[in-house]
């Protein structure tokens, strides 16, 4: 089960390291646009299983805008996305005919997953209008793919404090302090090769902070799936669940290595 997860994880971090690096900026958003419909239907089959048709389609348009106003990168244009999902979903909601707490209900829930999917993820097309983005979009990946197979590992061979035992059983405190130094170390690695302006102390930072977040991105999506009953968000990837369980990790980490970037 670990070596499938190392191989599985590693092909998909190859898989978008080479998508977001030799790709034209037009084919990386068509392709982050369909990994987030796939994504958001994931969500929403956990989270509303029961929803029309009607509105489900609603709530997948409504996401897929967002990527493409991440490609014009612009502020005014992403914000634009966000409040026509805004709008879309509460003027549907309104009209929808059910029993008004489930429409509120429902509208928080498509909300937070076009923000949870959409928003999130739409960050590594925003890092693309940066003018040093190739090593950033390497550096957001590998760290944390990097982070979670010495997380998992860690865990596994020394772990003994449950980090979350509501949320997450397997995951330890000794798990996530493993991820973390192996982070550091990569960075270190990576500030060499990729950062020489950075001095050691924001590379450290830096890798810190992204696997804080990617540890935490693999807990929010145990919270959905459990706070559900549910083991996988789905079945695209026999073996390994689906597609969110695979990108939870960098659905908090991409947003976070993007603003470090703007920040450093």
């Amino acid at each position: 089960m670990f070596q499938q997860r190392i191989i599985t994880g590693l092909a998909l971090v190859a898989l978008f390291v080479i998508i977001f690096l030799f790709s034209p900026s037009w084919l990386v958003c068509v392709i982050a646009t369909l990994v987030i419909l796939l994504a958001s239907w994931e969500f929403l089959e956990m989270a509303l299983p029961e929803q029309a048709f009607g509105d489900r389609l609603l709530c997948l348009a409504l996401a897929s805008l967002i990527p493409g106003a991440a490609l014009a990168g612009r502020t005014d244009c992403l914000m634009g996305s966000l409040f026509v999902a805004l709008f879309g979903l509460g003027v549907r909601s309104l009209f929808n005919g059910k029993e008004l707490k489930t429409r509120f209900e429902e509208l928080q829930v498509c909300l937070f997953g076009i923000l949870y999917v959409s928003f999130t993820l739409s960050h590594f097309v925003l890092l693309r209008n940066m003018e040093d983005w190739k090593p950033w979009i390497f550096f957001i990946l590998i760290v944390t793919y990097v982070g979670d197979v010495a997380a998992f590992f860690t865990g596994t061979r020394w772990g003994k404090r449950k980090l979350s035992p509501l949320l997450s059983p397997k995951k330890t405190i000794e798990g996530a302090l493993g991820g973390m130094l192996a982070t550091v170390l990569l960075a270190c690695a990576c500030k060499i090769v990729f950062f020489p302006d950075l001095t050691a102390f924001q590379a450290i930072w830096v890798s810190v902070l992204l696997s804080v977040s990617g540890q935490l991105g693999d807990l929010l999506e145990s919270l959905i799936k459990r706070g559900y009953g549910i083991k996988d968000s789905g079945r695209m990837l026999p073996g390994h669940g689906g597609i969110l369980d695979r990108i939870d990790s960098i659905l908090l980490a991409g947003p976070v290595g993007y603003y470090l970037a703007i920040l450093i």
